[in-house]
């Protein structure tokens, strides 16, 4: 069987290596910000000055990169918008 790539390993493998400032949001509606050090399927690490924090991936609600731009995706990735549908997507019935 073939491993699928995850989004969100994706995801957070580009922040973690572009160090690009986050702010991360919780269940519980607090706000954190920093840079991703480092994750694993259960927890992210949080950078913040000479602070880290270890934050379990099931207490958090977002997490949303504080320039307001995602991590670079190649020119040839299709957009994702629940606005449009994705063209590349066939349905089984």
């Amino acid at each position: 069987m073939t491993a699928r790539p995850s989004v969100q390993d994706d995801f957070l493998q580009a922040l973690v290596k572009d160090k690009t400032t986050v702010n991360v949001f919780l269940v519980n509606g607090i706000r954190l910000s920093g840079q991703l050090a480092g994750f694993d399927p259960f927890v992210v690490l949080l950078e913040s000055g000479s602070t880290v924090q270890l934050i379990f991936k099931h207490a958090i609600s977002t997490v949303v990169p504080v320039n307001g731009m995602g991590p670079t995706r190649a020119p040839t990735d299709a957009p994702v918008s629940p606005d449009k549908p994705n063209q590349q997507r066939t349905r089984v019935r």
